[in-house]
């Protein structure tokens, strides 16, 4: 497998899902080799493409990745300070890739600023013998990640301040994993939640992604002007028609994004 060039990351479509899976097996899928900037690449793909409704994220071999390169930093020379997106001011990944619905498919070890691509996903099904960790408190001190992903402060120090790894089950008990599979059914499952946020309208879903994170923090009355301002263009769609003329006839929507 290449450590560099544009296989380090893969590109499939299949129906209305794309699966998008980091391939750098040899070094456990570690964010170096020009990987970071093809997933971005793949990102606005998927948004592009108005076929592509939903994206899976996973990995090849042992890991879905194990963060920062530092053999390949090591082996180049470069200072941390040089090499690192988060002290030059800048972040990796974005939070929210895409307004279209992620899932990440958690094959082996989930680490560091793994854990952190992890987390620009809505929703992540884990392999059954998946590991996680944060680990920066061990290498160099820092986060990948955002903290409300963490549903109590003593997690948070869990994760962050102890850097253990932890297991798919774990993870799933404290609400960062959505469900854990056996390895064997990973992309299975994946595919399979892949189809059921298919069936639904997909403007709905992403008018629902965005009034999901963007209206964190914001009032009552806030939330509920910014919930209006996005659904109601929906009502102006053939889909908004479409739905209820299904259910009275008693058969699947067709959706087609007008």
């Amino acid at each position: 497998m290449p450590l560099s060039g544009p296989d380090v990351v893969l590109y499939e479509k299949r129906g209305h899902v794309a699966i998008i899976t980091m391939n750098r097996p040899e070094r456990m899928n570690a964010l170096g080799g020009g990987l970071p900037q093809r997933l971005q690449e793949h990102w606005q793909t998927v948004n592009a493409d108005d076929e592509v409704w939903v994206a899976i994220l996973t990995g090849t071999g042992r890991a879905f990745s194990a963060g920062a390169d530092l053999k390949e930093r090591h082996e180049r020379g470069v200072p941390d300070d040089a090499s690192n997106p988060v002290l030059r001011g800048a972040t990796p990944w974005a939070p929210v890739p895409t307004w279209k619905p992620t899932i990440a498919a958690i094959n082996g070890y989930c680490v560091a600023g793994g854990f952190g691509v992890a987390m620009t996903c809505d929703v992540r099904l884990a392999a059954a013998s998946a590991q996680f960790a944060i680990t920066e408190v061990k290498v160099n001190g820092l986060f990948p990640g955002r903290l409300e992903y963490f549903p109590t402060i003593g997690i948070a120090c869990e994760l962050l301040m102890w850097g253990q790894y932890l297991t798919a089950q774990r993870m799933a008990e404290i609400g960062f994993v959505n469900k854990v599979v056996p390895d064997d059914q990973l992309l299975d499952e994946a595919l399979r939640w892949a189809e059921l946020v298919c069936d639904n309208a997909p403007a709905s879903v992403r008018a629902t992604k965005h009034w999901v994170y963007l209206s964190q923090g914001m009032s009552d009355y806030q939330q509920i002007q910014f919930r209006n301002a996005l659904f109601r263009p929906l009502t102006q769609m053939e889909d908004f028609r479409e739905g209820p003329r299904a259910f009275v006839e008693r058969r699947k929507p067709q959706w087609n994004l007008r």
